[in-house]
C-alpha cells in the first residue's frame, strides 16, 4: 500500500499549525499510521506463508 499521501498531508498540517495539542496529536497520528502499516505488512506475509504451506491448511 502506498500511504505517502496521508503522511504528506499530516506533515503539512504539522508545519502549519501553531497549537501545541494539535501538533502533538498529528505527530502521534503519524506514528500510529506507520505502526499500523507495519502490522498490515506482517499479517499479509503471514497469510501468504500459510496459504503456500499445505500443513497449515
Amino acid at each position: 500500500m502506498n500511504d505517502s499521501w496521508i503522511h504528506t498531508l499530516i506533515e503539512k498540517e504539522i508545519n502549519q499549525t501553531t497549537d501545541y495539542h494539535e501538533k502533538a496529536f498529528l505527530q502521534e497520528l503519524e506514528v500510529l499510521l506507520t505502526q499500523q502499516q507495519t502490522r498490515i505488512q506482517l499479517k499479509q506475509g503471514e497469510l501468504d506463508s500459510k496459504l503456500w504451506n499445505p500443513k497449515d491448511w
